[in-house]
């Protein structure tokens, strides 16, 4: 009999009618390197779930390689009863929970699975996430699965100072989290790319597939915490995510599940009290608008409906020389917001990004990282 090694990492991909990125997102898996737990060449395994896409989309994943194994559902199951799936077809020691609309940096799974063979008190790991190839723009990291988070998000047009202490309460954490070299504890990880060890995913549970999209993955991270997991943002991995590609499909389905999903962590974690805090909470901030029309500030310069990415430049004299934070999204407060660390004055705003942002209202800042004063605030329309 020939002794075959055990599988020692599992990537498991859930696909909604993005095939075309799953191909890429596959490519960059199957190029990693690693090693096992013991030392020798680590052993891949690939599985790719398709959640009833469109059949011309499903068809894609047929080009896929011969040693991804494929799971087609008849119907869409939500993102987190397809993971189970995967999880339990899956034969891996380790699992990494990926991204369809993702690209995985050389070395990005050794980094990870060796941070998890050395140290066994880590419930879990990320890495830090780009939106671009080129490494200018960063995702923010999760934000923190706590009822005081989604009250003070509720409730920050209520008060402009409340709205800026806030900001720049995230900012603060955000920058910390965007110049980190060494890996980071936090209290949630980005579910665009996730690796845990299949022991703490069974001691802990897996994901709760009553979330169909959106907070499986806040609740699996308090899960994890709940038990006395740590995690842990490892920046030597890193990744490209495409951002919310599949929710570009239906938005407003998107958005709707979002806020059901939102309601649903709030009342599985904190009780019937809580979710009536936040309901309360929602309608208050709904009414006061949440601060998201800075349009009207007379220090914004609004660049009207635009089908070209912007070149955003700080008005006045600004030493070259000198370093600026660059935020865009689509919350004018900011929190949450991508980021580029960037020296000049100046910001072009990538081709490749822009293509793929969904048409509607964004905002863009200058902020001085060290003092986090802005320095000049900018609107626009994508059409």
């Amino acid at each position: 009999m020939i002794d075959v090694d055990p599988v020692d990492l599992s990537v498991l991909i859930v696909n909604y009618n993005v095939g075309r990125f799953v191909l890429d997102a596959i490519g960059s898996v199957a190029a990693q390197r690693f090693v096992g737990p013991e030392g020798r060449p680590g052993r891949l395994e690939m599985l790719v779930i398709d959640n009833a896409s469109h059949p011309a989309d499903a068809a894609i994943l047929d080009r896929l390689p011969a040693s991804v194994t494929v799971i087609k559902n008849s119907t869409n199951l939500g993102f987190a009863a397809a993971n189970n799936q995967g999880i339990v077809r899956a034969q891996g020691r380790y699992l990494c929970f990926l991204n369809p609309d993702t690209r995985l940096r050389e070395g990005s799974l050794q980094a990870m699975l060796q941070y998890l063979y050395e140290h066994p008190g880590v419930g879990m790991v990320g890495p830090m996430i780009w939106a671009d190839d080129e490494g200018v723009l960063r995702l923010p990291p999760g934000d923190p699965p706590s009822l005081l988070f989604l009250l003070s998000r509720a409730m920050g047009g209520v008060s402009p100072r409340f709205s800026l202490w806030r900001q720049r309460r995230w900012l603060r954490s955000a920058v910390r989290f965007w110049r980190a070299e060494a890996p980071m504890d936090t209290t949630m990880l980005s579910g665009a790319c996730l690796m845990a060890s299949r022991h703490v995913i069974e001691h802990v549970g897996r994901f709760d597939s009553g979330f169909f999209l959106y907070y499986e993955d806040s609740d699996l991270c308090r899960r994890i915490r709940g038990q006395g997991y740590r995690l842990v943002v490892v920046p030597a991995a890193q990744v490209v995510h495409y951002y919310n590609q599949s929710a570009k499909t239906d938005p407003a389905g998107a958005w709707c599940h979002a806020m059901a999903s939102e309601l649903r962590f709030v009342r599985i974690h904190y009780g019937r009290t809580g979710a009536l805090i936040y309901r309360i909470a929602q309608d208050i901030g709904r009414r006061s608008g949440r601060g998201r029309q800075p349009v009207n500030r007379p220090d914004v310069i609004d660049l009207g409906a635009l089908e070209r990415p912007p070149r955003l430049s700080v008005p006045g004299a600004v030493v070259p020389e000198r370093e600026l934070l660059w935020q865009v999204g689509p919350d004018s407060g900011f929190a949450p917001s991508a980021g580029a660390l960037r020296v000049g004055n100046g910001f072009d705003f990538n081709r490749i990004v822009w293509e793929r942002l969904m048409p509607g209202r964004y905002f863009a800042r200058a902020v001085d990282p060290k003092t986090l004063r802005p320095m000049a605030y900018w609107s626009w329309v994508k059409r």
